[in-house]
């Protein structure tokens, strides 16, 4: 299966940091470190000596030492600023956007928050109400963190989807967010079986002394009943976020990228579509097509006033 293009990027800006903070490193080295092999490292870092800026000047490429990369190191010379990041005003309201859903759901690390503060700080941005109707109180969860990283079982008062309550003693494995939905995915006790149950419904927990005894599930656990399909067409830079999408199937055309998926919150999915909003080149059907349309004049509505 030929790698995603998002998995590699990721894999040569992390390349490049690395160097940046070390001297060199071998191939052998870089491959432990990303979970790929010596070979395609060498690969990567050949791709990375043909990258540079637009124009294409001899002094305006990413630059390695030729002889160590004849010896299997990799010692960097000029990266041509390639791993600073700058967002325009409009990408990253969108990305505090982001990170406010992910932080109101319940399921964000906790650097998020300081993340998320640093983010707004930087912008001079006032705080964005996000609209979500699964908050959760981070006290009301935070047992069933220490639960997940203490690897201790939990005990929970929760209310299921038909407004039934009842008691459990889980053993939690991970903390996930789907379309702006904080889950724990554990092994219930009570039912003897593995279990994803939502944050916002859980009244209470309490973390126990009893160790977790049983594997994460292998898959996610889960699944979502889908609202409709979406087909979504880009011009190919942005090719990156279409593959993020789950359940995408993604086929290249040229110039331009079109893939179909499942959609299960429409909401969420526009506010994923609009970090490459200038790359969109059609959004079907009419009801993400609106909801993209929806989000992209809320963020225009926040750069009121904006310098």
């Amino acid at each position: 299966m030929a790698e995603k293009a998002l998995a590699r990027v990721t894999r040569l800006l992390g390349i490049v940091s690395v160097l940046q903070h070390q001297d060199e490193a071998s191939f052998e080295e870089l491959g432990e470190r990303f979970g790929v092999s010596a070979e395609q490292i060498r690969s990567d870092v050949m791709l990375l000596f043909t990258t540079g800026k637009p124009g294409g000047m001899p002094d305006e490429y990413v630059d390695f030492d030729p002889d160590a990369l004849d010896r299997g190191i990799a010692r960097l010379w000029d990266a041509q600023g390639l791993t600073q990041v700058r967002l325009s005003a409009r990408e990253a309201v969108a990305l505090i956007a982001s990170l406010g859903t992910l932080v109101a759901s319940g399921a964000a690390p906790a650097a998020a928050e300081p993340a998320l503060a640093k983010l707004r700080d930087a912008i001079g941005s006032e705080p964005i109400d996000v609209v979500t109707d699964a908050r959760v109180d981070p006290a009301r969860v935070q047992p069933v963190r220490d639960g997940v990283e203490q690897r201790r079982a939990v005990r929970l008062d929760y209310v299921d989807a038909q407004d039934r309550r009842s008691e459990r003693v889980i053993e939690p494995h991970r903390l996930v967010a789907i379309d702006g939905v904080g889950y724990i995915e554990c092994w219930c006790r009570r039912a003897g079986d593995y279990r994803t149950l939502r944050l916002d419904r859980i009244v209470g927990a309490e973390l126990t002394d009893e160790p977790v005894t049983t594997p994460p599930a292998e898959g996610l656990g889960f699944s979502l009943e889908p609202r409709f399909d979406a087909t979504v067409t880009v011009h190919r830079s942005a090719r990156w976020a279409l593959e993020a999408m789950p359940g995408a199937q993604v086929s290249d055309d040229g110039e331009d990228v079109t893939a179909s998926f499942p959609v299960a919150d429409a909401d969420f999915t526009a506010g994923r579509l609009l970090a490459v909003g200038p790359a969109l080149r059609a959004v079907a059907p009419e009801a993400l097509a609106d909801a993209v349309a929806r989000h992209a004049r809320a963020v225009l509505d926040a750069q009121v006033g904006t310098p």
